[in-house]
Formats: structure tokens, sequence, C-alpha cells
């Protein structure tokens, strides 16, 4: 049976979409900031390779440019922690935004209930058993009195053992067997409502058909 969960998050994602998109103008500040201190640190190796043969005069020129690099790169650093700071009160400010939204979304989830589904399987269940075995019993009293008119007859019970003319109701019960004595376990039910089936639950071998 395929079922269909209604979207959990509605509001939820327009609280994140609105979060990312102010972090769109951010991550492209980073960006741009951190492509430029990529190149100043290749300006500023460049730089110290030139001084290894520069003459005099060139070195002064070259570290006078040296310091302007480092300067700048101090700026730009200083201006991705800011962007950083940023970032973070950006999310601070979201948080009540975000509990506000999970808080209304929590309605859609709450209308998904295990103990009703449980409840609505199991009543379900035993509905077909009673009707089952209701049907059993009622043709089983239908024609006990003929049978044990028969095999209560002192001369017929004299030349059978007790075993061999034994008819009563239970025999006519629904059979069924299982090791552990409850039908629906707890663990199952956490595991099937994490999304995971249990490992102990097959499904059945073959259609069972109640009416041929």
């Amino acid at each position: 049976m395929a079922v269909i969960v209604k979207d959990l998050f509605t509001e939820t994602r327009k609280t994140v979409k609105q979060y990312k998109a102010k972090c769109k103008d951010l991550n492209k500040q980073e960006s741009e900031l951190k492509s430029e201190l990529v190149a100043l640190q290749a300006e500023h190796t460049a730089n110290i390779l030139s001084q290894e043969t520069a003459n005099l005069s060139e070195r002064i020129y070259l570290n006078l440019q040296a310091k302007g690099l480092v300067d700048k790169a101090s700026v730009i650093n200083a201006m991705l922690e800011e962007l950083e700071e940023k970032r973070t009160a950006l999310k601070l400010q979201t948080v009540n935004s975000l509990q506000e939204s999970l808080g209304k979304d929590n309605r859609v989830k709450a209308k998904y209930n295990a103990n009703e589904i449980v409840d609505d399987y199991l009543y379900r269940m035993f509905a077909e058993l009673t009707e089952i075995g209701g049907q059993m019993q009622s043709q089983y009293r239908a024609i006990a009195p003929s049978i044990l008119e028969i095999y209560e007859d002192p001369k017929v019970a004299e030349s059978f053992t007790a075993t061999q003319l034994r008819f009563d109701a239970d025999e006519y019960r629904l059979s069924y067997w299982q090791a552990n004595k409850t039908v629906v376990h707890r663990e199952h039910i956490r595991l099937a409502g994490g999304g995971h089936m249990p490992s102990e639950i097959r499904p059945p071998a073959k259609d069972v058909k109640l009416n041929d």
C-alpha cells in the first residue's frame, strides 16, 4: 500500500530559503575576498623571489611593495572576520523564526500517530479473526448434534477410544502459534516509525484467500 506523507516542513522551508537568500550576498563577498587574498599571496611570493636577485634600489622598492601587500592582506583578513561575525549574527537572528516555523509544521507531523494506525489495524485484524472464528464455530454447532449422537452412543464408545471419538469446539478454532505472546512489539513499531522494516517481519508466503 503506497503511503504519501504530507510535507512536514512547509513553513520551515520558507524560513530556510530566506536565510539562504541573506547568506548569498555574504557568500559572494567571502568568495571575492578569498580570491583577492590568494592573488595577494601569489604576488607576495613573487616579490620575495624578485628580492633575491634585485639590486639595492630595487630591493627598497620591492620591500615597500611587500609591506603594502601585507597591509592589504591584513585588511582582507579583518574583513573576512567581520563577514564571519555577520554570518553568526544572521544565524542567531534566524533561530527564533526557525523555531516558530518548526512549531507550525509540527502540527502536520502530529497528524501521523502510530497508536491510531496500530489500533486501526489491530481492530481490523481481530474483526477478521472473529468473523472467521465465528463462522467456523457456527458450522461446528450446526453439525455437532448429529455427530455427537453417534459418538456418544454407549455401544460406540465401547468400540473406540476417547481420542478417536473426540469432537469438540476447540478443534474448530483458528490455529495460531507464535513464540512471543504479543502480536505487536513496541520495538518493531519504533523501528517502523523510523522508516525501517523490522527484520523479523516477513511478507506472507502467499495471499490468503478467505472465500475459496
